[in-house]
């Protein structure tokens, strides 16, 4: 069932991601991430007063570093979104279940098997391979945002799952809604630029597809072992070919393709050691 929650919540991201880049630039990141964040906080907060739960969470400390590291990850992947190829930059963004797979032992105690370390291996190789595909053209300042956006990710994740042992799911993405709102809200401070109408409609689409898929994964997490639910955000790269192809005419280059099949293995590879014992 997280699989398949999972594999939702990442369709769920992907039309986000895909909504973010056609809003393009015409609006300051900071004020973006505001906005969704903002929108969908009086539904959630109807929900837990609905069931008469806690509206603050329990592990005060933790949610402050998953909201930090959350907002590090959103910030760098619409700046990345904005400023590469869709695709390339989703392909990059799959680098976030290898992280949190090398980074889980550490921080919640989960035992990775052998196996997890080829497919940390395969798939930062592939990462590598999309991020510089030729010896003769140099990492892009997008490809390097949007590989640091990925660790934050990562790292936010694995708060995620260390919230789930003491707090609820609604409360958990109530308390990131409001903190991001508050950070992204203290970095554009009085430069508010008003949106357009055909910009509001773009606004609503992230807001609420960000919700359902932040929603989604929330429950995954709580139902299995991070590394696991992670792999299966690797769907979002079909997705992520589709939408490039579609809407911006972009086709990626044999090499990118090749480091996405890469990237594919190691997540097959994290995928198949949730049946291996561990060693």
């Amino acid at each position: 069932m997280a699989l398949v929650l999972m594999l939702l919540s990442s369709a769920s991201f992907a039309t986000m991601s895909a909504m973010v880049k056609a809003l393009g630039t015409s609006m300051p990141l900071s004020q973006l991430i505001f906005f969704r964040c903002i929108l969908p906080l009086p539904f959630f907060l109807g929900l837990i007063l609905y069931q008469r739960k806690s509206v603050i969470v329990k592990a005060k400390g933790t949610v402050l570093l998953r909201s930090f590291f959350g907002f590090l990850a959103m910030s760098g992947f619409y700046y990345a979104l904005t400023h590469m190829p869709f695709a390339n930059c989703i392909f990059i963004g799959r680098a976030q279940p290898l992280l949190l797979a090398l980074l889980a032992p550490f921080v919640v105690g989960e035992k990775v098997p052998r196996i997890a370390w080829l497919a940390i291996a395969l798939g930062m190789a592939g990462v590598m391979v999309i991020m510089r595909p030729s010896a003769s053209v140099a990492v892009s300042f997008p490809a390097l945002v949007a590989f640091v956006a990925a660790g934050s990710a990562a790292c936010a994740h694995l708060m995620i799952r260390r919230l789930n042992r003491t707090d609820d799911p609604i409360v958990i993405v109530f308390n990131f809604f409001l903190l991001t709102a508050f950070f992204s809200g203290w970095c554009f401070g009085w430069h508010f630029i008003i949106p357009t109408a055909g910009q509001w409609l773009f606004i609503t689409g992230i807001a609420l597809f960000a919700t359902l898929g932040q929603f989604l994964m929330t429950i995954a997490y709580r139902l299995d072992k991070a590394p696991v639910v992670a792999a299966a955000s690797y769907s979002s790269i079909v997705l992520s070919v589709i939408y490039g192809y579609l809407f911006w005419d972009e086709i990626p280059t044999a090499p990118v393709f090749a480091g996405a099949f890469l990237v594919l293995s190691g997540g097959y590879f994290l995928f198949i050691s949730r049946f291996r014992p561990l060693k």
